[in-house]
């Protein structure tokens, strides 16, 4: 499927709510697989699946409200992030980084 196909299925009242989980799950895990920098989004570790979920979850109760920054119905009032992955940068930069835990430790010497 591609992308106008998968935007169709998502906007569509009629498609299956599972159908539109897959849809964002796997563009989700894409999306995951460019940020760790892994080949595929087979190559994940399974230790980044709660990530996978959290976006999901984000992504899936944002449909219909694509682009928007926030949005207002009858004094609701949804606040949505910019990116989705934002909170999850340092968990995904230590693993880019080689799992490095912690502030590294050492030695300076100035001569």
């Amino acid at each position: 499927m591609g992308v106008a196909n998968d935007y169709a299925t998502l906007i569509d009242n009629k498609s299956s709510t599972k159908d539109k989980l897959d849809i964002i799950e796997r563009r989700t895990r894409e999306r995951l697989a460019v940020l760790l920098g892994v080949d595929d989004d087979g190559a994940i570790p399974a230790k980044f699946n709660y990530i996978v979920a959290d976006v999901v979850a984000a992504r899936f109760s944002r449909i219909g409200n694509e682009g928007m920054k926030s949005a207002n119905q009858d004094g609701l009032g949804l606040v949505f992030q910019e990116n989705d992955f934002a909170q999850f940068m340092t968990e995904i930069n230590q693993f880019k980084n080689g799992d490095v835990v912690g502030p590294r430790h050492g030695k300076v010497w100035f001569v």
